[in-house]
């Protein structure tokens, strides 16, 4: 009995790890690199991944299709026992799309940017647009989750879901951070999803690269 059990946490851990491994499509790259080519310098500053609660939260999601899957296969052939086997597919395909649609929705929260920032005395440059110098007026540190929620009282499971979902707003607001950029009535996000140090490190640079900034 004992055994058995341990195969199924050992299994469990590994469908986990297999859910944060494909759902989490996590950037690979260096926290914080400054390129430099010709002129122009590359700030590279590859986005934080989201907290590991994400991917336990998409984990538990993921138990009702698996359910109903299996579910639906025993009510055709109680017998048969491929009713775990593609229960337990089930649960990792779907709490890998659950994770990514996660990954999506906060990437869009943090304002994370793909595009390559490029900054010199010219100006800057993030993809295809180009900010010349003369236009910028500001450069702005901030936070694009910093929320403020205070739980005053509850009981049982409203409470403990309501203080999971602060802690976890917690969580984000660490990794939410972003550098943007005030030009001519115009404002424009440069990174997102970053760490206060690596937002400080790109708004550093770009300050100390963009004359009457520096």
């Amino acid at each position: 009995m004992t055994g058995l059990l341990t195969f199924l946490v050992l299994l469990i851990v590994a469908g986990g790890f297999v859910i944060h491994h494909f759902g989490a499509k996590a950037s690979r790259g260096p926290v914080f690199e400054v390129r430099e080519a010709g002129d122009w310098a590359t700030l590279v500053a590859t986005p934080s991944p989201l907290p590991f609660r994400i991917t336990v939260v998409s984990a538990g999601l993921a138990i009702f299709p698996a359910w109903i899957v299996g579910g639906m296969i025993y009510a055709r052939n109680p017998d048969t026992s491929a009713t775990p086997i593609v229960g337990f597919v089930t649960w990792i395909l779907a709490g890998i799309v659950i994770r990514q649609m996660w990954q999506s929705y906060h990437d869009h929260r943090r304002k994370v940017v793909r595009e390559p920032l490029e900054v010199s005395t010219q100006g800057i440059r993030l993809g295809s647009q180009t900010i010349p110098a003369d236009q910028v007026l500001s450069v702005i540190r901030s936070n694009a989750q910093d929320g403020r929620v205070v739980i005053l009282g509850g009981s049982g499971m409203a409470a403990g879901v309501g203080h999971m979902a602060v802690q976890t707003l917690s969580l984000l607001t660490h990794v939410s951070h972003t550098v943007e950029v005030d030009h001519v009535g115009r404002r424009t996000v440069l990174a997102g999803g970053l760490t206060e140090s690596q937002a400080n490190s790109v708004a550093s640079e770009i300050v100390r690269r963009l004359p009457n900034f520096g």
